[in-house]
């Protein structure tokens, strides 16, 4: 079985459409790239993210919800994280423990999102 795609509800679709694109290499595969509405956004290996305007705005992930991204080795961690500090996005400190290092950044519409590396993982 092979994931298909991702269907996530969020506030603002342009806002969380230009994170993922700006710094986890989706890309736009919507032919309305400024529908408030909806955007579609291909990824590695097929994979594509949806991105729908929430109905509610009570409408909330839970918690612990996260989107998990895994690299090659800790340099690319390194950089999202120096990446995102730099444009303002709250982002977390290094994080070096027995699953790898790992940083989490709250995208738009409360999103959180992993970038890590595990040695042998990819």
């Amino acid at each position: 079985m092979h994931l298909n795609h991702l269907d996530l509800q969020v506030p603002d679709v342009q806002a969380t459409a230009r994170f993922f694109t700006r710094y986890c290499g989706f890309t736009s595969h919507a032919k309305n790239h400024d529908s408030p509405a909806i955007a579609i956004l291909g990824g590695q290996e097929g994979f594509v993210l949806v991105l729908q305007r929430r109905k509610r705005d009570s409408d909330t992930f839970p918690e612990d919800f996260h989107l998990g991204f895994l690299q090659d080795s800790e340099a690319p961690v390194l950089a999202f994280q120096e990446r995102v500090k730099a444009d303002g996005l709250e982002v977390s400190d290094v994080i070096r423990n027995n699953r790898g290092t790992l940083v989490y950044c709250r995208a738009p519409g409360g999103i959180l999102v992993e970038v890590s590396c595990r040695p042998g993982a990819v």
